[in-house]
Protein backbone atom coordinates (compact mmCIF):
# COMPACT_ATOMS: atom_id res chain seq x y z
CA UNK A 1 0.00 0.00 0.00
CA UNK A 2 1.47 3.48 -1.01
CA UNK A 3 0.22 6.51 1.20
CA UNK A 4 -0.86 8.41 -2.24
CA UNK A 5 -3.33 5.38 -2.94
CA UNK A 6 -6.79 5.28 -0.81
CA UNK A 7 -6.78 3.62 2.10
CA UNK A 8 -9.80 1.53 3.11
CA UNK A 9 -11.61 2.17 6.42
CA UNK A 10 -10.76 -1.64 6.72
CA UNK A 11 -7.19 -1.31 6.43
CA UNK A 12 -7.03 2.54 8.83
CA UNK A 13 -9.06 0.16 11.13
CA UNK A 14 -6.31 -2.42 11.03
CA UNK A 15 -3.42 -0.11 11.50
CA UNK A 16 -5.19 1.68 14.54
CA UNK A 17 -6.17 -2.05 16.28
CA UNK A 18 -2.51 -2.65 16.23
CA UNK A 19 -1.17 1.20 17.02
CA UNK A 20 -3.21 0.66 20.35
CA UNK A 21 -2.55 -2.36 21.29
CA UNK A 22 1.39 -1.54 20.78
CA UNK A 23 0.89 1.53 22.82
CA UNK A 24 -0.82 -0.22 25.58
CA UNK A 25 1.97 -2.17 25.83
CA UNK A 26 4.40 0.25 25.69
CA UNK A 27 3.16 2.41 28.15
CA UNK A 28 2.15 -0.34 30.64
CA UNK A 29 6.49 -0.82 30.40
CA UNK A 30 6.49 2.74 31.12
CA UNK A 31 7.61 4.01 27.61
CA UNK A 32 6.63 7.05 26.30
CA UNK A 33 7.21 7.86 22.86
CA UNK A 34 7.01 11.56 22.10
CA UNK A 35 7.71 10.92 18.40
CA UNK A 36 4.43 9.27 16.96
CA UNK A 37 3.66 10.47 13.18
CA UNK A 38 3.09 7.99 10.44
CA UNK A 39 6.74 8.33 9.13
CA UNK A 40 7.32 6.35 12.25
CA UNK A 41 5.05 3.52 11.57
CA UNK A 42 5.57 0.92 9.56
CA UNK A 43 3.01 -1.66 7.72
CA UNK A 44 3.70 -4.67 6.51
CA UNK A 45 1.46 -5.99 3.80
CA UNK A 46 0.59 -9.98 3.00
CA UNK A 47 0.35 -11.38 -0.82
CA UNK A 48 -2.68 -9.62 -1.74
CA UNK A 49 -1.38 -5.84 -0.50
CA UNK A 50 -3.81 -6.39 2.92
CA UNK A 51 -2.27 -4.53 5.95
CA UNK A 52 -0.30 -7.32 7.37
CA UNK A 53 1.18 -6.07 10.61
CA UNK A 54 2.61 -2.75 11.89
CA UNK A 55 6.16 -1.68 13.73
CA UNK A 56 6.91 1.69 15.52
CA UNK A 57 10.41 2.73 14.71
CA UNK A 58 12.45 5.92 15.37
CA UNK A 59 12.72 6.16 19.47
CA UNK A 60 14.79 8.71 19.56
CA UNK A 61 12.90 10.98 22.10
CA UNK A 62 11.45 7.73 23.75
CA UNK A 63 11.66 7.99 27.78
CA UNK A 64 10.98 6.19 30.92
CA UNK A 65 8.35 8.20 32.59
CA UNK A 66 7.08 6.45 36.28
CA UNK A 67 3.27 7.33 37.35
CA UNK A 68 2.49 10.77 38.09
CA UNK A 69 5.52 12.03 36.40
CA UNK A 70 4.97 14.94 34.10
CA UNK A 71 7.80 15.79 31.57
CA UNK A 72 8.00 19.90 30.11
CA UNK A 73 10.53 18.84 27.30
CA UNK A 74 9.60 20.18 23.91
CA UNK A 75 9.94 17.63 21.10
CA UNK A 76 8.32 15.71 18.75
CA UNK A 77 6.92 16.47 15.45
CA UNK A 78 4.97 20.26 15.54
CA UNK A 79 1.75 18.98 13.49
CA UNK A 80 1.20 15.71 15.69
CA UNK A 81 2.28 16.70 19.35
CA UNK A 82 -0.56 17.19 21.75
CA UNK A 83 -1.61 20.93 22.94
CA UNK A 84 0.32 20.52 26.56
CA UNK A 85 3.57 19.72 25.29
CA UNK A 86 3.91 22.87 23.01
CA UNK A 87 2.66 25.02 26.54
CA UNK A 88 5.16 23.43 28.28
CA UNK A 89 2.59 22.57 31.33
CA UNK A 90 3.91 19.13 31.77
CA UNK A 91 2.79 16.03 29.74
CA UNK A 92 2.50 12.31 30.34
CA UNK A 93 1.84 9.05 28.29
CA UNK A 94 -1.42 10.38 27.18
CA UNK A 95 0.37 12.98 24.91
CA UNK A 96 1.05 9.72 22.46
CA UNK A 97 -2.32 9.41 22.62
CA UNK A 98 -3.14 12.45 21.32
CA UNK A 99 -0.64 11.76 18.29
CA UNK A 100 -2.52 8.67 17.87
CA UNK A 101 -5.69 10.69 17.32
CA UNK A 102 -4.24 12.67 14.67
CA UNK A 103 -2.81 9.79 12.49
CA UNK A 104 -6.33 7.93 13.04
CA UNK A 105 -7.66 11.41 11.95
CA UNK A 106 -5.81 11.47 8.54
CA UNK A 107 -6.39 7.77 7.72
Amino acid sequence: MVLSQILLEYDASLIMKQLLNSFNYLHGAGVIHRDIKPENILISLDEKKNVKDIKIIDFGFAKFITPGTLLKETCGTPNYVAPEVLKGTGYNKKADIWSLGIIMYLM
